[in-house]
């Protein structure tokens, strides 16, 4: 199974399960009839790509007509989630390998993104240097698990896998704690270059200090093999795999809990205003610094399953542009949004790998600027993000599932007599801005179009 069916029938089952009715029962049922018919015949034609487009219609037709009208929306979100669920699971047995080492790093992702949503989303401090807490983590478990002994009696015998995990929780929670008091004295901007210059820095120390670190060769570590029991069952891509994922959920069901709650609600009212949240009693220096810690430990744990996954850690395995990607990955995702940190995760591990691809089959993107400029096409995707969908993929899905069927309609409608408006609006503004542009410059009274006489 192709990466992108895998994607298309996991979202498309999710959004038919959490939609309004598609019309009625009736016509839901003509049109999954026409898909199924239509799905056929391209299949036995074996035309791809649309086979798999009218596969993954079909599923969300089906999926909104077998619950839309049955199902209370609270039981369609605890299932949108199962299927989802049912679909990482079963991805070891349905997706190649390289595509299951991508899946693996967007777990990892997930963690990092949810604990800078939980910063920045959430809490608006805004870090750009969120990757030095990941390498943080990373070279604690790397340091802990190899066979070398570093730090002396500490790490005199290899740790256990899942040790070193929450060590790492630990060593990179209690280094955002200690961050966190110094950034209570920067806000916005101020603060993100503080971050930055952290993650900037933090690569040419662990080059000098080699003897714990390994230096520019890095730290290698002996990757965890499946449990007793499964070594049959699973190979090791397979079971770091499911490590990964499981970890991540486990961190996002913590995040979800942890936001709903009082502490999530005092991360959201200092966002909002730190003189009414003062004022309403909360300690707004405890909570800011509470979000730095907590953003930090979910990178520390990122890091640790990095190093498991790679058997490898070195400086630039975390670099400058990943770090400031984090915070890409949160915006095309969106803010304050815990599936707009899974998305921006996804995006940020299958947009530099698949987006040239894609991209350069189309005629009006040149193959040799899709190869040349690939950070270009993230940049275009994060100012499309910004301009036509302000909240993020996950604001505008929300928005999208509780719309009735009949305003999509409409809206859909609309797009053609909406482009002629806009397109009649940057007309005149462009006609505006060379009116008063200093190159169309003519005596008072003259029209600019006419040539001065000499």
């Amino acid at each position: 199974m192709s990466i992108w069916l895998f994607l298309g029938l996991l979202v498309a089952l999710s959004a038919g399960l959490r939609m309004q009715p598609l019309g009625s029962i009736l016509q839901r049922a003509i049109a999954a009839g026409v898909l199924a018919v239509g799905f056929l015949v391209f299949l036995l034609l074996g035309v791809g790509f649309v086979t798999e487009l009218l596969g993954v219609l079909l599923a969300a037709v089906v999926a909104n007509l077998l619950t839309a009208d049955y199902v209370p929306v609270r039981y369609r979100i605890a299932l949108a989630v199962a299927v989802a669920f049912i679909f990482f699971l079963a991805a070891p047995w349905l997706l190649e390998n390289f595509r299951l080492f991508q899946f693996s790093r967007i777990s990892i992702w997930v963690i990092v993104a949810v604990g800078l949503n939980i910063l920045t989303g959430y809490n608006g401090q805004i870090s750009l240097g969120h990757g030095a807490f990941v390498l943080i983590g990373a070279y604690t478990s790397a340091i802990l698990m190899d066979d070398q002994s570093q730090l002396g009696f500490v790490d005199g015998a290899a740790w256990p896998f899942w040790t070193t995990i929450i060590a790492a929780a630990v060593v990179t929670g209690v280094t955002g704690f200690a961050l966190g008091f110094p950034a209570l004295r920067l806000s916005g901007p101020y603060l993100a270059i503080a971050t930055l210059a952290l993650a900037i820095s933090l690569p040419s120390i662990a080059r000098k200090y080699d003897g714990l670190t390994g230096g520019a060769q890095g730290t290698f570590v002996k990757q965890p093999p499946p449990p007793p029991g499964l070594e049959s069952v699973l190979e090791r891509d397979e079971w770091l795999y499911l490590l990964c994922v499981g970890v991540a959920i486990v961190m996002v069901l913590i995040a979800w809990g942890l936001l709903r709650g009082p502490l999530g609600r005092a991360f959201v009212a200092v966002r909002d205003s730190e003189v009414a949240a003062a004022a309403m009693g909360i300690n707004v220096a405890r909570v800011k610094i509470a979000a730095f810690t907590i953003s930090a430990l979910y990178a520390g744990v990122a890091g640790a399953l990095l190093t498991q996954l790679l058997g490898v850690i070195t400086p630039e395995s975390v670099d400058i542009i990943t770090s400031i990607n984090f915070l890409t990955a949160i915006v095309i995702g969106g803010l304050a949004s815990i599936l707009g940190a899974i998305i921006g995760a996804f995006a940020l591990v299958l947009l530099p790998s698949d987006g040239p691809d894609i991209l350069g089959e189309i005629p009006l993107f040149p193959d040799n600027f899709v190869q040349k400029a690939p950070g270009a096409i993230q940049g275009l995707i994060v100012i499309f993000v910004v301009l036509l969908m302000p909240f993020g993929v996950a604001g505008s899905y929300h928005r999208l599932i509780a719309t009735p069927a009949g305003r999509i309609i409409d809206g859909v409608r609309g797009i053609p007599a909406g482009l002629r408006a806009r397109l009649v609006q940057v007309r005149e503004d462009a006609i505006w801005a060379w009116e008063d542009s200093p190159f169309n410059r003519g005596r008072p009274g003259q029209d600019p179009r006419e040539e001065a006489d000499p």
